[in-house]
């Protein structure tokens, strides 16, 4: 987690059910959590409740100068540190980069542990199922592609 306590950023209050970041709208700012929880929500799906002093939130939308990938909703109320120039806080603090990149580096980590448990359960399989190994071994080979896939069902959808 992010300690954004020396930045000097200015707080801000969320009410209860006020959404912080939607999700395909371009935000240029960053948030850090300094209480509260928080929603976040992904294609209409719930991804996660966050309540972590120090979470960092509109960190990808930032780094890939894109739009959010989620939707993040107060939880009851909630505070944060807003920088609305992130890339004068980084210029500024540049261990901000760094905490960024530590936070994206375990959120990695943890989904491609996830990836390799699926591919193990599902390697052998010759059901549909069994496209799972191929689809996450194009993941994972990936270095840096700026292109955007979709599905049959969705086939605008960037994932």
């Amino acid at each position: 987690m992010i300690d954004a306590r020396g930045w000097g950023l200015p707080e801000v209050t969320y009410a209860d059910g006020a959404v912080v970041l939607e999700e395909g709208r371009h935000h240029r700012e960053l948030l850090v959590l300094t209480s509260g929880a928080v929603r976040v929500s992904a294609q209409g799906a719930e991804i996660s409740t966050i309540d972590e002093p120090g979470a960092v939130f509109g960190e990808m939308a930032f780094l890939l100068d894109g739009a959010a990938t989620a939707t993040v909703t107060a939880f009851g109320e909630c505070k944060f540190l807003r920088s609305d120039d992130p890339d004068l806080l980084v210029r500024d603090h540049p261990e901000v980069a760094l905490d960024i990149a530590t936070t994206l580096a375990q959120r990695l980590d943890l989904v491609t542990r996830y990836l390799a448990d699926l591919r193990n359960q599902y390697a052998d399989r010759e059901d549909h199922l069994g496209v799972v190994d191929a689809v996450l071994q194009s993941l994972v080979s990936r270095q840096g592609a700026d292109d955007k896939t979709g599905s049959e069902r969705e086939p605008d959808t960037p994932y």
